[in-house]
């Protein structure tokens, strides 16, 4: 199978992330406004400005890039469904833009220095893939692995969707999405469905 991984919130847990450096970010600049954890963008999890978001990226964007820890287990199983003939394809949103035109190398550079650090194996990479229904489709993938809420809805009405629990997505519900927690449950549906399709609930 051609299997697409994304990387925010499937390879890292980006849900965590933002609300400890959102957490550390609001209280040192004296900005506290609440937090609202079933939101995507730090902006809206942290009612921040846009000067505000701005701020919050420039400071924080390479501990993104570069730092943030990988989930447990996802090297070992993404070497394990390549070993077992299966297609690994990181389709991420991420694209120049996080740069902002203020730093040196592309969007590119980072994504696979992060990857390789981490050991995460992999065939084929689509960056600034903001449109990921359709590099799902035209990229002929046969399960997407993914968190955001509208990804999952538009990409399930087409293929299959392993939806990495999040408090953001946890309303996304329906035919074709199958809520999956870990990244050994993950390894599981592919054992129970070598020859059939994902099984989905």
């Amino acid at each position: 199978m051609r299997i697409g991984v994304d990387i925010d919130g499937v390879l890292n847990n980006i849900a965590e992330w933002h609300f400890n450096y959102g957490m550390k970010f609001c209280l040192e600049e004296k900005i506290f406004k609440g937090f609202n954890p079933n939101d995507y963008f730090m902006e809206q999890e942290f009612y921040l400005t846009k000067e505000e978001n701005v701020k919050f990226w420039h400071r924080y964007i390479f501990d993104l890039l570069c730092a943030i820890p990988v989930r447990p287990f996802a090297s070992e199983v993404l070497h394990k469904l390549r070993k077992e003939g299966h297609t690994i394809v990181i389709l991420t949103a991420r694209d120049n833009q996080y740069l902002k035109n203020q730093y040196e190398g592309t969007i590119d550079f980072y994504v696979k220095e992060w990857l390789h650090k981490n050991n995460i194996e992999y065939d084929e990479i689509i960056t600034g893939s903001v449109d990921k229904c359709e590099k799902c489709l035209s990229n002929h993938l046969d399960v997407m692995i993914e968190d955001k809420r509208t990804n999952i809805k538009k990409i399930s009405e087409h293929i299959p969707v392993l939806c990495f629990d999040a408090p953001y997505n946890r309303d996304v519900h329906g035919e074709n999405i199958k809520r999956v927690y870990t990244w050994y449950e993950i390894y599981q549906q592919f054992q129970k469905n070598k020859v059939e399709e994902i099984e989905v609930l």
